[in-house]
């Protein structure tokens, strides 16, 4: 990672020059996220002058190369660049212009600067766990306050590019982000190798239908009926996953910020809540709590376009919003059996960031975690007579 290093260096110059550090020194570290992140190459940084308070940073050096890229419809560095420098200044002068109080504003670490050099990528942020934050558990299934917190999050996120839309239609028409599922062929193969490992977990009596639906969903393309939106397009976040979620308790409350918008794409924002409910919770929290927490995140949504002076009824009505969760189910099912391999694996078994990764690489071995999980979700499938 010696070029990563002298990449990163380069950029923190830079901040400590804009952040008017003078005579100042650098020091950084490298981190794992533990299986979490395969993107990027993750470090911690420290700026210290004299006179000045240390300016504590966490900064993501590309590491993705030319392989992956030339599978990858997402330009994910490329995205998470436009997310930073331009959509969420456009969120931030909304929130301003509609005078929505600070406890209910959108929460992102601060953004410092990097690099859009190619095969270069750089992004240096606070450092949020220098101030206690920190990744759930993702071997741990979440509970209802930690899912509730994540689900106000992510309507906040969601009633932002509403208001967007709604306020400047033509510029957030013309966001250049991931619109287009149509990709899907390039990965066939990687898509069946995951699904012949996920069959053979699957409990005998449900093999057969289970396969069936995964094979003529991939078959079929489907991602391109399900992924799109059909009443509301929203800015979906695409990776809304503990992993990509920090949180504190601060007085006894609990906050939480999501981060890693490189797979942002305009969507229906159903597809960030299966995505979020499935890939982190277990049978007992959805027993519980699943109808629970689309009633939760509409309300919340309904809240959060109210703030900036929109109606809920008339832009995305419940009855519009829970034609869309019947309708959006079935991908729920796609998400879990794919993206849950990569929530369950352990750290020794995870793919190594590298500029030699491929999307083969994503085909790890099912664990025993996995095929709990996977089952229990597969029938739960079954008994919403989906598959």
């Amino acid at each position: 990672m010696a070029d990563c290093e002298d990449i990163l260096y380069d950029c923190l110059k830079t901040v400590a020059e804009e952040q008017n550090y003078g005579n100042y020194t650098i020091t950084t570290k490298a981190v794992s996220s533990g299986g979490g992140n395969y993107t990027s190459a993750l470090y911690l940084a420290t700026i210290q002058a004299p006179g000045k308070d240390d300016l504590k940073l966490f900064a993501k050096v590309a590491g993705v190369g030319e392989k992956m890229r030339a599978i990858e419809p997402h330009k994910i560095y490329q995205t998470e660049s436009l997310f930073y420098n331009y959509i969420l200044k456009k969120y931030k002068e909304l929130e301003e212009r509609n005078n929505v109080p600070a406890e209910y504003r959108f929460v992102t670490p601060k953004y410092y600067g990097g690099s859009d050099e190619y095969l270069k990528e750089t992004f240096i942020f606070d450092d949020l766990t220098a101030k206690g934050f920190m990744t759930y558990d993702r071997f741990k299934p979440i509970d209802w306050e930690y899912a509730s917190k994540g689900l106000e999050n992510l309507a906040r996120f969601h009633a932002l590019s509403i208001a967007f839309s709604v306020d400047e239609p033509e510029e957030f028409e013309g966001i250049n982000i991931f619109k287009d599922h149509s990709d899907i062929e390039k990965v066939v193969h990687f898509l069946k190798n995951i699904i012949k490992n996920a069959v053979q977990v699957t409990r005998e009596e449900n093999r057969d239908r289970f396969a069936n639906f995964l094979n003529a969903f991939v078959d079929n393309n489907d991602f391109n009926k399900f992924c799109p939106p059909f009443r509301r397009p929203v800015i979906n976040h695409g990776d809304y996953r503990s992993s990509n979620l920090m949180h504190r308790t601060k007085d006894g409350v609990l906050e939480l910020i999501s981060v890693d918008y490189q797979k942002l794409q305009i969507g229906n924002p159903i597809v960030d809540i299966l995505f979020f409910i499935l890939n982190g919770s277990d049978k007992k929290f959805r027993d519980q709590y699943f109808k629970k927490a689309f009633d939760y995140y509409y309300d919340e949504l309904c809240k959060a376009l109210k703030r900036f002076g929109l109606d809920p009824e008339g832009l995305y009505s419940r009855e519009e919003f829970d034609i869309e969760v019947q309708k959006v189910l079935p991908l729920g099912l796609v998400q879990a059996t794919f993206c849950l391999l990569i929530v369950t694996v352990e750290t020794d078994e995870a793919p190594q960031v590298s500029e030699d990764i491929t999307i083969e690489d994503f085909v790890v071995n099912p664990n025993t975690l996995y095929a709990e999980r996977l089952n229990d979700i597969v029938d739960d499938y079954i008994k919403m007579g989906i598959i």
